[in-house]
């Protein structure tokens, strides 16, 4: 796991030394080495100026041979690569076969010799990985920018205006080479934020910031880009036939068995996070059934006991028959709160990133790569907010399946607030955390004037777009695939993870556990009685007792309004108040940070993060 940046120009218009700066940015994602190259630095006219840098975080092959930018044996291509390749070694045999030779045993040189061997489709059909890399093709004359299928490793780019094109693991390596104009921001990822909490498809909260979409590829040549889709997988429309929970059983087992496996590969320690949570308690009994039981996990707690998982997580463990080192957060975590918020680059409004930060943080203390269990609510229906849009707006069966799971006055506020939503904006209706009618209390009239709700709500209506037709389920389940996973779940686990220099592998999203989970009917996801994850619990059944399995899920959530109603939400409102901008307004603090009951925690966290982002701007 590394970080990457790069550019590609027309001419000489970006400096070794900015380049250079670029790359020690991303220090913290690969702190055991890096590299740099530049083509045509001089600028020789007619030939593109193409710069690659890397910083690495050894995985496979700790010898120098793994160093990066890398290339084929003549030179003609060469290779920044961010991510695991997890099938790589028999992909590395059938090469050899063929008759290419090897100099190390990474993942990186296969990339490089299937590139050669099969052109960029036909290694992009092979790869069973995550990843983000810059691939030069000095015979073509093009720069390939590639993200994974699902999105697990970043990738950012930035256009200028001759046709310049930059790109990062992290939006912070355009600031620290001097092309991020931080004043540049885009209205509609702002309404984004305040909306979900989080921007959505290539938007950023900078206009000419961009990422590469999961499962794309971007084509630079001669200062023009084109984008292209390589995958992609659309749920509820090819069902799986009628078959039993047990043999679907037996078929994910083996599937999450073999990713599991794979995952695993590593000339480095291994271990795996243990929330003590459905998916998370999966990963680690397929794990220790690999390993013998040799494998460790690592949970963390909090001393407010509604937040705590950990004795769920300790008694999972303990039935596996593994170790797990347990951190509980009980000192002061205010002084953590501003590094982590501005780690991000963006605004980014997932609180829960607090104890991401802390269990990576621990982990890396014994390990280098660490397994989760990210991706089963997405995969196997087990979001509270699935049992809700099909208690409102489901079939009559399905409605009546779900009325019983909240409380009647539960029922009339959700059925007054929703029932009468516009397809198209279910979803978004669901998971917004804040209504836009209260979108005029913390922006200003300048933003709103300037940005149509269907601007920023146009990247999850192409997505919508694509599953209609489907059941709403699986409409559902789609969207969260193409949205919230990898514009937020993922962002949050990749900058948490690597700030420590520690490399998650998530063996749910396999792609190939993916497919499986996308065919799979409505009464393989949710149990007769309306409990989501209904084939998951089935399977973990095989591994531990019921009573570890049927208990009421928590998340991964902390105590942030409870924080803020002593002087952390004090400050917070002071500094909104005092921020001068042309985006936020100045009385939105008293509405964020209401004095006589508990403020939304999610808005709040929100109000922390623009207030170090744009205060930390402004005392520049």
């Amino acid at each position: 796991m590394c970080g990457i940046s790069g550019f590609a120009a027309c001419s000489a218009a970006v400096s070794r030394e900015q380049l250079l700066r670029m790359n020690n940015s991303l220090s913290h994602r690969g702190p055991d080495d890096a590299g740099l190259q530049l083509f045509n630095e001089s600028g020789k006219p007619g030939k593109p100026c193409i710069g690659l840098a890397h910083r690495r975080l050894s995985i496979i092959d700790l010898s120098a041979a793994g160093q990066q930018p890398m290339a084929n044996e003549d030179g003609s291509v060469w290779i920044s690569y961010n991510g695991e390749c997890y099938n790589y070694q028999p992909l590395l045999h059938e090469l050899s076969k063929d008759g290419h030779a090897f100099t190390s045993a990474t993942d990186t040189e296969v990339l490089l010799h299937g590139y050669e061997e099969w052109g960029l489709k036909g290694l992009l059909s092979r790869l069973n990985g995550m990843f983000a890399f810059a691939l030069w093709d000095q015979c073509k004359e093009e720069l390939v920018l590639v993200r994974d299928r699902l999105g697990k490793k970043p990738l950012y780019y930035l256009q200028q205006e001759d046709g310049t094109l930059l790109f990062a693991s992290e939006i912070k390596a355009f600031a620290a080479g001097g092309f991020l104009d931080t004043q540049d921001i885009d209205e509609a990822a702002l309404i984004q934020f305040w909306s979900y909490g989080y921007s959505t498809g290539a938007r950023t909260m900078y206009k000419k910031v961009r990422r590469v979409l999961p499962g794309h590829y971007l084509i630079w040549r001669n200062g023009h880009i084109s984008q292209h889709e390589y995958w992609d997988v659309r749920f509820g429309f090819d069902p799986t036939p009628q078959r039993t929970m047990d043999d679907l059983a037996d078929e994910l087992e083996e599937l999450l068995t073999d990713a599991v496996r794979l995952r695993l590969i590593a000339d480095v320690p291994v271990g795996v996070f243990l929330s003590g949570g459905i998916d998370s308690s999966l990963i680690a009994a397929l794990a220790a059934k690999v390993t013998k039981n040799s494998i460790r996990s690592f949970s963390i707690g909090f001393a407010e006991k509604q937040f705590d998982e950990t004795k769920y997580a300790q008694a999972v463990a303990e039935h596996l028959g593994i170790d797990n080192t347990l951190l509980r957060v009980e000192d002061n975590l205010q002084p953590f709160f501003r590094p982590i918020a501005l780690h991000f680059d963006e605004l980014f409004g997932d609180s829960s990133a607090i104890p991401t930060w802390f269990v990576a943080k621990l982990a890396k203390e014994h390990v280098t790569v660490a397994l989760t269990g990210d991706a089963g609510d997405e995969l196997f229906a087990g979001y509270d907010s699935y049992a809700k849009a099909l208690s409102i707006w489901g079939t009559r069966e399905q409605r009546r399946l779900f009325k019983g799971r909240v409380s009647k006055f539960q029922q009339l506020v959700d059925f007054l607030q929703l029932r009468f939503v516009p397809p198209e904006q279910r979803l978004f209706a669901l998971e917004r955390i804040m209504p836009s009618v209260f979108l005029k209390k913390v922006l200003t009239e300048t933003v709103l004037q300037q940005v149509f709700l269907a601007e920023a709500l146009h990247d999850r209506k192409q997505w919508q777009e694509r599953a209609a037709g489907a059941d709403l389920l699986s409409q559902l389940q789609y969207l969260n695939l193409k949205s919230y996973l990898p514009d937020d779940i993922l962002v949050k686990v990749d900058r948490m993870s690597m700030a420590h220099a520690l490399e998650c592998r998530s063996p749910l999203l396999d792609y190939r556990v993916v497919e499986f989970a996308a065919r799979l009917s409505f009464a393989q996801k949710i149990s007769p009685e309306g409990k989501g994850k209904y084939l998951l619990r089935h399977l973990l059944q095989r591994y531990l007792p019921e009573q570890l399995i049927d208990r009421p899920k928590m998340g991964f959530s902390i105590p942030w309004s409870e924080w803020c109603k002593g002087p952390l939400g004090r400050e917070i409102e002071m500094k909104w108040a005092a921020m001068d901008t042309p985006w936020f307004r100045s009385d939105a603090a008293r509405f964020l940070f209401p004095r006589k009951r508990l403020g939304w925690p999610a808005r709040q966290w929100n109000a922390f993060c623009v207030v170090n982002l744009f205060a930390d701007q402004e005392s520049r």
